[in-house]
């Protein structure tokens, strides 16, 4: 499961160049916005369609199709040379399946989680995010330097299909059951017992507060992805892989260190990591002088490198087994509209005021909701 999904996590990170090749294309920050907003709303409305996959066929049979699939909507994309609609439903299609490619392969991680240790195991599964992170720009700069984006695209789409391949090697797992070392004493009882409506997990006092920290990260690091690319390259910084690199690279040793975090208690780390991570994308505002893309990429990966695993243990911790499918279309589908609006209207604001008051904007979002957060008690956690 390491193995796949850090391979799915290569080829996406290889892709944080797509805004660039939209440039190429003659594209600038709005269309960029547009074309992400498009994506997030085909992620979200494929979301609800995963967790039925997931109910009825299990959660290896959906990743393993669904990875497949986008591994071909990766190549959509080659024969692609100007603005237009095609480029529009390609982006949509994959969007599509990358949402219904992350419900499938986090609820994969809901049982084989040790529950005294969630954050600190969440923390190391992370790593399967942040190492791509910290290489996969460079390594896309590199294939589009030598090979064009068409080696860009046909790479992405080759790793994906590993994924594919590397999941179809984990054990099936029973749709109607819990599965995995800690299924018999799932929270929600036996295999016939009612799942959880969504309802009910998005307005329980445990999963509530997460929610709303979910908004707040997933509006900050939306500028990530999307802007800082062509904003460098406009400052006259020719490679932001080294940005990407040094964000992966914090994150992933803050996260090798994690032991801790269960110790000192999920709920209380989570609101100084948001905070932490609003003023490391705030800070990018002031790429162009000495060394401040660098100390962005430090701050930001230092208050992700523990927000993400925080966050995502807690709602793993506070979720019955058995409406895991339920609680990671929610958690994930909060990320696809965040990921849709952010990009638009961030996009439409780097438009009319500038890059760096959108990434003070960004910035200023994480940094609320540490405040919400802590104000409101931070208790996503039984503990």
């Amino acid at each position: 499961m390491f193995i796949a999904t850090s391979a799915l996590n290569t080829a996406a990170n290889l892709l944080v160049l797509f805004p660039v090749f939209v440039v190429h294309l003659g594209g600038g920050a709005s269309t960029i916005g547009v074309l992400a907003a498009a994506g997030g709303f085909g992620a979200l409305t494929m979301r609800p369609a995963a967790s039925v996959a997931i109910e009825r066929r299990g959660r290896r049979w959906a990743a393993m199709w669904f990875l497949l699939l986008l591994a071909i909507g990766n190549c959509l994309y080659l024969p692609i040379a100007s603005l237009g609609w095609p480029l529009y439903a390609a982006v949509a299609f994959n969007g599509c399946l990358n949402g219904a490619v992350r419900v499938a392969l986090f609820t994969m991680v809901y049982p084989l989680l040790p529950p005294a240790r969630a954050g600190e195991a969440m923390a190391i599964f992370s790593l399967s995010g942040q190492g791509p992170a910290s290489f996969g720009a460079l390594l896309g700069e590199l294939i589009v330097h030598f090979f064009g984006f068409t080696g860009l695209f046909l790479s992405a789409a080759a790793i994906t299909f590993v994924a594919s391949a590397l999941v179809a090697l984990v054990a099936p797992d029973d749709p109607a059951a819990g599965s995995g070392p800690h299924a018999e004493t799932a929270s929600d009882g036996a295999a016939g017992a009612p799942v959880a409506s969504y309802w009910e997990l998005l307005t329980g006092r445990a999963l509530a507060p997460l929610w709303i920290a979910t908004v707040a990260f997933s509006l900050a690091i939306s500028a990530r992805p999307n802007f800082i690319a062509p904003f460098a390259y406009a400052r006259g910084i020719r490679s932001v892989g080294v940005y990407f690199t040094v964000y992966g690279l914090v994150a992933v040793f803050v996260r090798l260190n994690a032991r801790r975090f269960d110790q000192i208690g999920l709920d209380r780390l989570l609101a100084p990591a948001l905070a932490i991570l609003g003023v490391g994308v705030g800070v990018v505002a002031a790429t162009g002088h000495f060394a401040m893309l660098e100390l962005a990429a430090v701050i930001g990966g230092l208050g992700h490198g523990v927000a993400y695993p925080a966050l995502s243990a807690l709602v793993i911790r506070n979720t019955p087994l058995r409406a895991s499918g339920r609680a990671s279309t929610i958690y994930t589908s909060i990320g696809d509209i965040c990921a849709m609006a952010g990009p638009f209207g961030l996009g439409m604001l780097a438009h009319t005021a500038g890059y760096p008051a959108m990434f003070c904007a960004a910035g200023a979002i994480g940094a609320v909701g540490a405040i919400v957060f802590a104000a409101g008690g931070g208790r996503g956690d039984h503990d």
